[in-house]
Formats: structure tokens, C-alpha cells, sequence
């Protein structure tokens, strides 16, 4: 039967920060908890005949005890029966005498509330709850059969796979109670009841014992919620007193055995871990005679390699075992359900989420091996921008600088081939593109043309510890042709290039750290010689030319410091913005300092063309009336308008006569060229992928070159789940962005394509380090000093037709009225957001927002009618709930834009029309000018989503058209028809925006949401 609640084994502890000076202080009873499994059953078996000697607790008349189960720290659980239906259940019963015990009785509560929170097949289940008398008590299922921990006192270990599957139902139970917030804080083999069904004559005991020993069917179910709490649960719902450690030490997480931070579901998977462990080794990860020694082993020593004990444990457990071991929190599962699919895969055959990418191609011969751990004090997000730096590390180590072109297949298909001297010989390969998790990993795998290897890999990853600090592991494979390939693998990387890896990881940590400094600027990848005393004589003389121009000595010291002491590297491409922010100077200060430089001579200026979808410069240009309207990226294989508020960045590069720049190329299309870019990966057809992020509060697009599509995912701390599946399929359609709760998430993205996908994820907002042509077109020093270099009136006259989509908040004052001011403007600020979102899934770009309203501009009407339809949407769902409503209106036409008294502004009787266009009755809640209505492409595109048209009055700006639902029947036209008429009263408007939005310019993401 249900030993439910037998002896207690939660252990509470005094939790100290600093476990060295810790005391501990327990009774002889509670020191027996702690023994291995064979004294705890020595110590700790209660005799029926002992359970039964006290008298039966008087439930009332529907609930008969039968038998005393078990007896814990704070109750007992009883055999009983339901008279009501004759049914055998197990109550747990909270004696009269805890009834003045507050914390007792919260406890008890809290165990019931969440006993009925978690409904599952693997869980002992509530069946009901009351009070009789002075006694409370809960009523579950009754498991006939066994724990996991009496299995364990006969049977050490147990099968793999009897072990796995086991596990697996725990982590189906544990799966629901994390998807809504719950987690257990107890996991342990006592709190694992087994079952399986018996033969004639077989105990219920007999028959779980003999089912493990003969990897027949059991049923495993999770029992003991007494410790369990919400993650959000506040301060005031919290019984475990203030210094207080829960949790029993053999299966406690790190984070338990301290008071530092909150504990997640990452702590179950923890206890989960260890569970497995012991089931797979027949004995806990740690073992120790002394709570505190066993504590600090928990908090400070890494798990053991689960084979070393039972060397018949395949590689694939192991690695989910030391995975759910790992000290910090952030590197294991996310949660149960992360934790699943990995079981599953392993149960079912498959390769589990921890496959290596890149895919490796088909090999012949032995694959050549080379794995490097470092042990570093910096944390990995501040490691991470300089250790993903391949193109300084690659040059630090000593690699040659690479050439690369593009070349095409007879399929049309690019490839972007590199090629270095090696050697007597020139390699050449082909580059597949980089993956890479931010701050985690990254890889990249080149395949050869010719030369001693078929292929190579390189891989690293960062790895928190506990204790503070990081693991970086670097692994190097190399696919050799013949005995001559394997020797130049291992003379090139084990002999060559340890060692330079070795300098360079240990400079970036010492530099991370503050370790190094005695100058204004140290480089943090190769120790920089010392400046020649003439450049210092000539970076002296233009330190005085520009005294008297900038104000702040102290920057133009430390700018001047940078260009005597920085890296050939760093000097070929000036940022200010970025440098400034590394110099720890204000970033305005600097522009105009390296403005000024460039004016005397210091520096030279130039523009970078940004590829839109990548980031990566496109193209050089030295002036602005050089840069044409449409650019080209081979990196993406992707055309784009270049736009000065976006895609044109201003650089600067130290005069040849004062220092030489490197201008060479050593690496393409790592991480460091894409900083916005959090993920990049490629997926195989038919693949599943899981991306274990860490999103902040925010927007992010999903997007890939391949995908005629792109999904738009907003982050928010108050809703949202912690888990996506994004299939990826030629049938996908547009759809409202998804919602996650910030923090921890896991989304899995599944290729459905007959071809490989190279998707990426990126950050909608505007990088803060870039200073684009719009924004130095503003700047008076730039005006200035730099007068011819400015958009013509030639060049903006003949910018393309544009779609553009306005919208407004038409109950602002309704939600002031029923939230209040704070609730209203947090709304409002939640709502923009995804309206921003959506307008950029559909590659819209937002250019004006004031209070209420926001206006963009789209390549095509088709985005502009898509991103319209899926903004209305938003109403539908306003209707059930206290949300915003919004009016949405589309035209297209003409629009301008110019730098205007210092300001890139937008302009134009298109403009004017779409803003007049929102005076409509906001009853039409989407509506469509003339233009569109009249355009055969749009009418079709209506038709296809199952949308007519009405007509609705012109309110000034010509005939108007709503976009409504079709139905059979109804008298709507599905087509406006052609112009019959242009916009009559169109000459009364302004070629300004100041009918609805003025002239302020568009703010930025941080500015729009404030």
C-alpha cells in the first residue's frame, strides 16, 4: 500500500551565505538522515505494529482510517475508506494539537492549494480536503505499491532504461506544475511512489520489485507538495523563515542550500538529476558524513561523471545527468518539460537537443580532436563580446588574414568561398555561416577544396560557474586526408595554436577583471608596442590644434591616447559611439571630437552601407552624394533600399600619415558583426531545434534569408508563456507576435522546408552604438564643419512611392478613466510595443509617433494590408477584455524626406492624406484610401483573406473605403473599381505633417516607451 508519509527525511537548515564559518547544530535523529541509503533503512523502518499503537484519528462519517501509513515532522497519512463509494484513499491529517501552530497550518494550506493546482496522471492526486473537529485533512489517490526509495534500499542500481522511464513520469508531473508557476522543492526517490500490476498471489510490493528487475511497466506518481511554492510567490506567502534552508541535502540544489536569489524550476530539475544519478549509480551524486561538507559539496564541487561509477551508462544519459548537475541554474533545462524532450528522445532512439551544430559532413577516415577548458574569473556576458570577436582573435593568434569572394553553383546557389596561405600551399574552403547563442556558444565549420583536411570545426562555449566566473571550452575537429593530414592537425593546433589561444583568453579575462592598466586604453586580445615618438610628436601637435574647439580635456586625452596606443585593427574602423562608451566618456562629446579630428586631418571620414537583414557592411563610401539609392549584400544574397536613418553608418580610420590601419580581413560573418543578432542557426529539413534563451523585457524578430516571412516575439515580465514551437513551413502565415514572459524561455523551431533554413533572431530596437547619416546630419558640428556633405533636393524629389499605414489609440480616455493614470500609460506602452512589432514583421518601418498615434512606411501595399489586418485583430480581442482600441488606416502615395532645420523629417501630401485619413468615425476600424481601394493586386489580396470593401464618408480627404468581413450575401463590394474620382478636397492640405503629427522627429525605442 501507499507508504505516503513515512519517516520525515526534509532536513531544514540554517542557510549561510558563507558556508566556511557555517555551524550546524541537529539532533542525533536528524544526523541519521543523512547516512547512505543502507543506513537510513538500518536506522529509519518503522514496524507496522509501532504505526498502529496510536488510535485512529475520528474524520467524520464519510471517511473511515483504516491503518496508519506513515508519520512525518508535522502529521501522519492514513489508510482509509470512502464510504461514500467504498474506495480505498490516503489521508493526510494535521493533528489538533498544530492548530495553533500559524506556519503549520499555512503549510498544510499551501500543500492543498497546490495539490489542486497540479492535476495529473503522475501525481497522487487531490480528491478532497476538510476539517472535522480540531483536525484538518486532505484526501489523495492511494498508490498501491511502493517508493522509489524502499526500491532503492533492495535494488541498487536499477536498468537504464527502467530508470529513464521513471524519471520521465516525475518530469511529466513536474512539466505541469512549472508551466503554471509551481515548483516541488522536494524531489527526492521517498516522494516517487511506484506501481505495476500484480500476478495472482504477488504483493503490490512484489509486484513493483519484480517489474524493475524485469523492465516491465510501472506507473510512477509525485507526492508531497509540502515545500512546494510559486516562483512569483511574494514575501508575505513565504513560510520558510528568514536564514531558513528546505530541502533534503542528498537531492538540494546549490540555490537552496543559500538564501541568495529566488529558486525556479531549475531547482527541481536539479533534485531530478540527482535522483537519476542514484537510480543509474546506486548512490547520490555526493556523498558525506557531515551536512555542512555535504552542503558545500552541493555548492562548490562538480558532479561526478555518473560512467566513472557505472561505466555501462550510455554517453547520451550521461550528458542529460551532468547537465541537470550543473551548478548555476542557467546552464540546465529551463524547466521539467525542456528536461522531457531529451528523455523522450533518448527513450524513443533519437539524438537529443544537445546535438552538436554545426552538421558535420559525411567523413572518410578518422576525425582528428582537440579539447581546451579554461577556468576565468570574468562573467561570461562580459567575456562574450571579445571571445566571439573572431576576426581580432583569429589576428591575435597569429592566423593569416583570408581573401574572400562568392561564387555560384550551376543550381544559381552562392557560396562564399575563403582562402589563406598555409605553409607551401593556398587552401581554399567553403565558409558555411557562423551559429552562435549570445553569450553561450558559437561555431563555425569550413569545408576544403584542397589540402591536408576535408574539413575543420571550431567551437566554443562559455559555461557560468557557481561560485562566480566562467568555463570556456574551445574544441577543435578536424576531418584529415591521410596519416600527412593528421600530423599538420595536430602540429597546427595542438602545437601552434594552444598555446596563442591560451595568451589571448587569459589577456581578454585579465582585462574583463581590471587586471590590466597603466593606460587610457588596453587592448584586450594583443599587448600594443608602445607609440613611436613621432606619432606621439604629431599626436601632441593636433592635441593643441583642437584644444581650443573642444571643451572637455579630459575625452580629447583619452580619445588621443586610443589613436596612440590602439590596435591597427580597432583604428581601421572608428565608432564613436561604441568607443566612447569603452572610454567611459559621453557619447556625444566624442562624435564631436573625432568630427573635429576628422576636420584637422586626424581622421578620415567615411560610410558604412548596412545590409538591413545582416548588419554587415555592404559597402565603403567616402562621401554621402556617393551612395546610391539600392545596395546589394552578398552576405545574404539580399537587395535593399538604402536608407540614411538606418542603413548608412558614419566611421572614422586614422589618417595613413599618423598611423597605418589593418585593413585586412581575418574572419566574416561572426557574432561580433551581427550584435543585435542574439541567435543564428542553421536547421536541417525536418529538424527540430531548441533555443534555451534568456529574452529581457522587449521585442525580437525571427527571421531567416530563405523565409518570405518573419515572427515577431515580445517579451513581457507581467504574461506570456516560457515556451514557443514555431513551425517553419511554406504554408506559414502571418500572425500576431507571440508572447513570452521575459526571463528564461524555450523555443523550438521546427524546419518544415524541403531545404535547409538559416534562421536568426534578432532585437527590433536600434543599436545605441551606431551614429547613422540621419543622426550626423543633425549634429551642428557636423553641419559645420561638413556642408557639402548633405541630401539633395535632386536626390529626395525622386524617392519612391511609398504604402503607408497610420493608426490610433481610440479610447485613451476610457482606460484613463477605468485604470487610472500609471495603469493607463503602462498599457498604452505595452500595446505600442506590439504594435511596432507587428509593423516591423512585415518589414514596415515606423517613422513618426506622438502620444497616441503612430504612422510607418512599407515597401508594398500587400506588407501594409497584411500588417493592417493583423493590427486589427488586436480590436477583437480588445472587445473581451479592458484593452486599447485602435483605428487603423492605409495609403499609399509620395513621401519626401529631408534634413530640416538639423532634423531628418518626413513630408508630403501623403503624409497629410493618411494622417487625415484617422479623423474618420472610429467605428471604421480599418479603413483604405482611394488608391488601394482601386487596385486590382490589393482586391485580390482582399479576396484571398476573405475581405470586402465598403464605402464610408470621405471626412475631407477624398472617398474612403473600410475593410470588412465577407460574408454570402451581404451587399459589399469586393472590389472599389476604378478611380472615379480623385481626392476632391486634397489641395486643402498642407505639405507638412502638422495637421495630426508635428514635426518632432521619431523617437527612439527607450524614448517611445518612457
Amino acid at each position: 500500500m501507499l507508504p505516503f508519509a513515512k519517516n520525515d527525511e526534509t532536513n531544514v537548515l540554517p542557510a549561510v551565505p558563507d558556508i566556511v564559518d557555517a555551524t550546524y547544530a541537529t539532533s542525533c535523529d536528524e544526523l541519521v538522515k543523512i547516512q547512505p541509503t543502507d543506513a537510513r533503512n538500518a536506522n529509519h523502518n518503522e514496524s507496522p505494529a509501532a504505526r498502529n499503537i496510536a488510535p485512529l484519528p475520528n474524520l467524520g462519517d464519510r471517511y473511515r482510517p483504516l491503518k496508519k501509513l506513515g508519520q512525518g515532522g508535522m502529521g501522519a497519512v492514513y489508510l482509509a475508506e470512502d464510504t461514500l463509494d467504498c474506495r480505498k484513499v490516503a489521508i493526510k491529517v494535521l493533528p489538533a494539537e498544530f492548530n495553533l501552530d500559524q506556519q503549520a497550518v499555512q503549510r498544510f494550506q499551501k500543500e492543498m492549494r497546490m495539490l489542486s493546482e497540479v492535476q495529473h496522471p503522475n501525481v497522487a492526486n487531490l480528491l478532497d480536503s476538510g476539517v472535522f473537529g480540531d483536525t484538518r485533512f486532505i484526501v489523495m489517490e492511494v498508490v498501491e505499491g511502493t517508493d522509489l526509495k524502499a526500491v532503492l534500499q533492495r535494488h541498487m542500481p536499477i536498468p537504464e532504461r527502467v530508470a529513464l522511464e521513471i524519471i520521465a513520469d516525475v518530469a511529466n508531473a513536474l512539466a505541469v506544475a512549472h508551466s503554471i508557476g509551481i515548483v516541488h522543492r522536494d524531489i527526492k526517490p521517498a516522494n516517487i511512489l511506484l506501481s505495476a500490476i500484480s500476478a495472482d498471489g504477488e504483493s503490490r510490493d512484489d509486484a513493483v520489485m519484480n517489474a524493475v528487475l524485469d523492465s516491465q511497466p510501472l506507473t510512477a506518481k509525485l507526492t508531497d507538495f509540502g515545500l512546494a511554492r510559486h516562483v512569483d510567490q511574494g514575501a508575505s506567502m513565504e513560510l520558510t523563515r528568514t536564514g531558513m534552508m528546505l530541502g533534503t541535502p542528498y537531492y538540494i540544489s546549490p540555490e537552496q542550500c543559500t538564501d541568495k536569489g529566488g529558486i525556479t524550476p531549475a531547482a527541481d530539475i536539479y533534485s531530478l538529476g540527482a535522483t537519476l544519478f542514484e537510480l543509474l549509480t546506486g548512490r547520490p551524486p555526493f556523498l558525506a558524513d557531515d551536512p555542512i561538507r555535504l552542503i558545500t559539496m552541493h555548492c562548490f564541487d562538480p558532479a561526478p561523471d555518473p560512467r566513472k561509477i557505472a561505466p555501462e551508462i550510455g554517453d547520451g544519459v550521461a550528458a542529460i545527468v551532468l547537465k541537470t548537475l550543473q551548478k548555476s541554474p542557467e546552464a540546465r533545462y529551463a524547466d521539467a518539460a525542456h528536461f522531457l524532450q531529451d528523455l523522450d528522445s533518448l527513450l524513443q532512439g533519437e539524438v537529443h537537443s544537445a546535438e552538436v551544430h554545426p552538421h558535420l559532413p559525411v567523413t572518410t577516415g578518422k576525425v582528428f580532436e582537440a579539447n581546451w577548458e579554461w577556468q576565468l574569473d570574468g562573467d561570461p556576458k562580459d567575456l562574450w563580446p571579445h571571445i566571439s570577436n573572431t576576426e581580432r582573435v583569429n589576428a591575435a593568434v597569429g592566423l593569416p588574414p583570408v581573401e574572400y569572394m562568392t561564387r555560384r553553383d550551376e543550381a544559381g546557389n552562392k557560396h562564399r568561398i575563403g582562402s589563406f596561405k598555409l605553409g607551401w600551399t593556398r587552401l581554399s574552403w567553403e565558409e558555411h555561416p557562423f551559429e552562435w547563442i549570445e553569450g553561450r556558444r558559437f561555431s563555425i565549420l569550413r569545408e576544403f577544396e584542397n589540402g591536408p583536411f576535408q574539413w575543420f570545426v571550431s567551437t566554443v562555449e562559455l559555461t557560468p560557474r557557481a561560485g562566480g566566473g566562467s568555463l570556456l571550452r574551445h574544441n577543435v575537429r578536424i576531418a584529415a586526408r591521410g596519416l600527412m593530414g593528421r600530423l599538420i592537425a595536430h602540429i597546427e593546433v595542438n602545437i601552434k595554436g594552444q598555446k596563442p589561444l591560451d595568451r589571448v583568453y587569459r589577456r581578454i579575462d585579465n582585462v574583463v577583471c581590471g587586471r590590466l592598466s597603466g593606460s587610457t586604453i588596453t587592448d584586450p586580445f594583443v599587448s600594443v608596442a608602445p607609440p613611436a615618438a613621432s606619432v606621439r610628436k604629431k599626436l601632441e601637435s593636433y592635441r593643441e590644434r583642437l584644444s581650443g574647439d573642444i571643451t572637455d580635456q579630459s575625452s580629447l586625452d583619452k580619445f588621443l591616447d586610443v589613436l596612440a596606443e590602439g590596435s591597427p585593427q580597432d583604428l581601421a574602423r572608428i565608432r564613436p559611439r561604441a568607443m566612447a562608451r569603452q572610454l567611459g566618456v559621453a557619447p556625444d562629446q566624442l562624435t564631436n571630437i573625432c568630427l573635429a579630428a576628422c576636420h584637422a586631418g586626424l581622421l578620415e571620414l567615411h560610410w558604412d552601407i548596412l545590409c538591413p537583414t545582416c548588419r554587415v557592411a555592404a559597402a565603403v563610401k567616402d562621401t554621402l552624394c556617393e551612395i546610391d539609392r539600392h545596395a546589394n549584400c552578398e552576405a545574404c544574397e539580399h537587395n535593399f533600399d538604402v536608407d540614411f536613418s538606418s542603413s548608412v553608418e558614419m566611421i572614422f580610420r586614422i589618417h595613413p600619415e599618423i598611423r597605418q590601419a589593418d585593413l585586412k580581413t581575418y574572419c566574416i560573418g561572426g557574432p561580433e558583426h551581427a550584435p543585435h543578432v542574439i541567435a543564428q542557426i542553421q536547421i536541417e529539413v525536418g529538424e527540430k531545434f531548441e533555443l534555451d534563451l534568456n529574452l529581457d523585457r522587449g521585442s525580437y524578430i525571427l527571421r531567416g534569408t530563405q523565409l518570405p516571412y518573419t515572427i515577431g516575439i515580445v517579451a513581457e515580465t507581467t504574461s506570456g508563456t516560457n515556451r514557443l514551437l514555431i513551425p517553419l513551413s511554406p504554408g506559414q502565415s502571418k500572425r500576431r507576435p507571440a508572447c513570452v514572459h521575459a526571463g528564461r524561455q524555450l523555443i523550438t523551431l521546427v524546419n518544415e522546408y524541403q531545404h535547409p533554413l538559416l534562421v536568426r533572431l534578432e532585437r527590433t530596437t536600434s543599436r545605441a552604438d551606431v551614429v547613422t547619416a540621419t543622426e550626423a546630419l543633425k549634429l551642428p558640428v557636423f553641419q559645420q564643419l561638413f556642408p557639402s556633405e548633405t541630401i539633395t533636393r535632386e536626390r529626395i524629389s525622386s524617392v519612391a512611392t511609398s504604402t503607408l499605414l497610420a493608426l490610433r489609440i481610440t479610447n485613451v480616455l476610457d482606460l484613463f478613466a477605468d485604470l487610472g493614470d500609471s495603469a493607463t500609460v503602462d498599457e498604452m506602452a505595452r500595446e505600442i510595443q506590439a504594435f511596432q512589432v507587428t509593423i516591423e514583421s512585415y518589414e514596415g518601418k515606423l517613422i513618426k509617433e506622438q502620444d497616441d498615434r503612430l504612422l510607418a512606411s512599407f515597401p508594398t501595399a500587400r506588407q501594409a494590408i497584411q500588417a493592417g489586418l493583423t493590427l486589427n485583430q488586436h480590436n477583437m480581442e480588445s472587445h473581451s477584455k479592458a484593452g486599447t482600441r485602435i483605428q487603423v488606416a492605409i495609403h499609399r502615395g509620395v513621401t519626401m524626406s529631408t534634413s530640416l532645420n538639423g532634423k531628418l523629417d518626413y513630408f508630403g501630401r501623403s503624409i497629410a492624406v493618411a494622417s487625415a485619413m484617422l479623423n474618420t468615425s472610429e467605428r471604421h476600424l480599418l479603413i483604405v484610401s482611394q488608391d488601394l481601394a482601386s487596385d486590382e493586386d490589393c482586391n485580390t489580396q482582399l479576396t484571398e483573406a476573405q475581405k470586402s470593401l465598403r464605402p464610408v464618408s470621405t471626412n475631407g480627404v477624398g472617398r474612403i473605403f473600410e475593410i470588412c468581413d465577407s460574408s454570402p450575401g451581404d451587399d459589399r463590394v469586393r472590389t472599389a473599381g476604378p478611380a472615379t474620382a480623385e481626392l476632391h478636397s486634397i489641395d486643402t492640405l498642407q505639405n507638412d505633417t502638422t495637421l495630426q503629427f508635428d514635426a518632432t522627429p521619431l523617437k527612439s525605442g527607450s524614448e517611445a516607451q518612457a
